[in-house]
């Protein structure tokens, strides 16, 4: 009951305090965040029901709901709110799936050992190449580095990447890595469950600036690959956090 709670409480301390609060989307809300929160008390666990409890977790970022739900609080300008929404349901659903169903995703947390520090840079350094040549030729990034003083640009790198590093990679590569790729790994061979668990965190960024965003895409299932095999080499979910928030820092400092 405390879960289901705790995912209605910020929608309501933000509607309110903006003047957006809708009854109908807080009750799609209830609804939503109550069979995320049951889903392990009520039903067995079976790899058919965790099944169903993934393709739930995706639906909202595959749908886009939480845009509907979370509403600017004025309307003439663009305000990405939604992700309040977003955090909200990648957290509720790691709580779900580490304390209700007792997943045990490998070693996870803010802070990396010196050794996944090093492994993932290493990853880090094979995948970089790679990534722009396919980013560069299919025209989903360009060379515009950011201006300024080189210690203002790098102040700026350094945020973005533990800003990136502990709010949306420990929930992604948690997510993809920690509960996707482990479950397929369980199953299949190394080869064909990180491609899969790849092909799945692509199809998540078909609408990563509107459907159907092919381009970023593509990007996101090269980028899986090399995530997920260093997910599955070391068994580390901070490994390919430390290589995915180096990856979007790189983006955001020297890409467009």
């Amino acid at each position: 009951m405390g879960l289901w709670v705790s995912a209605l409480i910020p929608y309501l301390i933000f509607s309110l305090r903006a003047d957006t609060l809708n009854r109908n989307a807080f009750y799609l809300l209830v609804g939503l965040s109550a069979i995320f929160s049951f889903w392990h008390v009520v039903l067995p666990r079976r790899a058919a029901y965790d099944f169903g409890f993934l393709i739930i977790a995706a639906a909202p970022f595959i749908t886009r709901v939480f845009s509907r739900i979370y509403v600017s609080p004025d309307r003439h300008v663009k305000l990405d709110v939604h992700i309040l929404g977003n955090l909200m349901w990648i957290r509720l659903g790691l709580v779900a799936l580490l304390v209700l169903r007792e997943w045990e995703p490998g070693p996870f947390g803010l802070w990396p050992t010196l050794a996944e520090w090093r492994s993932g840079a290493l990853y880090y350094a094979a995948v970089l190449l790679p990534l722009v040549a396919v980013a560069l030729a299919t025209k989903d990034a360009r060379w515009a580095p950011l201006p300024g003083e080189w210690w203002r640009v790098a102040s700026v790198g350094l945020a973005t990447f533990f800003g990136f590093l502990w709010v949306t990679a420990v929930g992604e590569e948690l997510f993809f890595r920690g509960v996707v790729t482990r479950a397929l790994l369980d199953h299949w061979p190394k080869v064909p469950a990180v491609f899969m668990s790849a092909l799945l965190f692509g199809c998540a960024h078909f609408w990563f600036r509107g459907f159907p965003d092919w381009r970023s895409a593509v990007v996101a299932v090269l980028l899986g690959v090399f995530c997920g095999w260093a997910y599955a080499q070391t068994g580390s979910v901070r490994v390919p956090m430390v290589a995915h928030a180096l990856v979007v820092t790189t983006w955001k400092v020297f890409f467009k």
